[in-house]
């Protein structure tokens, strides 16, 4: 198989695209033959500057937490007629799970949705990671259809998927950038805080009603008047993949595809300019 491999930390300009022994499905995984994997912004922190000790196993690395693709083998206990299906795959990289930026990838059954035909794979990649953690977020502020939801960071990956599932599922959404402050928008009075930026949401606190909810995807608010607060984490999960793979096929989610690279061009494809969507590589 082909790979992008990191063999250590500091630039993109150290990833190498190598020629790896297959990879087996065993118990209870597929063998997934990549169509398209996308660079999320953690993996071009891991590979420059890295993340020290709290990079995963050992060098050399295989980065990426998305593909989509299409099984090619299943192991023992994997139902046997999903060979052949495409597939939207997500792994948890930083806690120690494969790497998608590879042309063959063993993932747990757990961690695909078997997807339609409606979605290209290079558009498909880009909602694993983001729309799950956006879906997660919603579903842990537990909120009724016609609640107010305050949303920080709707420019972000995950904050764009989090403002179409929002509007998707009936709630009054209103933005903010990351640099206003609580008390400039204190008047709208929400019912939730969603803050999907690497900010302090403690800073929003003020626009939010007693009894409220604020949930974040980086660190929780300092609580206060019964507002309940929240870190929320991605997760493997199945299901969501799937919810996420359907609503993208119905035009809730939107695509974010900046550019595509081949993947023997990885290090272009790491340095390009991914603000307009992300940037994915194809096998």
């Amino acid at each position: 198989m082909r790979a992008i491999v990191l063999p250590e930390p500091g630039s993109v300009g150290n990833l190498e695209v190598r020629e790896l022994p297959d990879p087996v499905a065993g118990p209870g995984e597929v063998l997934i033959a990549v169509e398209a994997a996308s660079i999320n912004p953690v993996d071009r922190s891991a590979a420059d500057p890295g993340f020290g000790d709290k990079m995963p196993r050992q060098a050399p690395w295989i980065l990426g937490w998305d593909l989509a693709g299409t099984i090619r083998a299943v192991g023992n206990g994997v139902e046997a007629d999903l060979v052949g299906r495409r597939v939207l795959g997500f792994s948890q990289w930083l806690k120690g799970g494969p790497g998608t930026q590879a042309s063959l990838v063993v993932l747990p059954r757990g961690n695909v949705a078997v997807v339609g035909d409606a979605t290209p794979s290079a558009e498909l990649t880009t909602f694993g990671l983001n729309g799950l953690t956006a879906l997660q977020v919603l579903d842990a502020a537990e909120l009724d259809a016609g609640a107010s939801v305050l949303l920080v960071g709707a420019t972000g990956g995950v904050g764009g998927f989090v403002a179409e599932l929002a509007a998707h599922r009936g709630h009054t959404v209103h933005l903010a950038g990351r640099d206003a402050t609580g008390e400039d928008l204190a008047a709208l009075r929400v019912d939730a805080l969603v803050c999907a930026a690497p900010t302090d949401p403690t800073r929003f606190l003020a626009a939010v009603k007693d009894g409220g909810v604020a949930v974040s995807v980086t660190t929780p608010a300092v609580a206060e008047r019964g507002i309940r607060s929240q870190r929320v984490g991605v997760k493997d999960d199945r299901a969501g993949l799937e919810t996420v793979a359907l609503l993208a096929e119905e035009g809730v989610l939107t695509t974010r595809v900046a550019a595509t690279f081949p993947a023997e061009r990885a290090i272009e494809a790491y340095r390009a300019d991914g603000r307009d969507g992300r940037i994915v590589l194809t096998f």
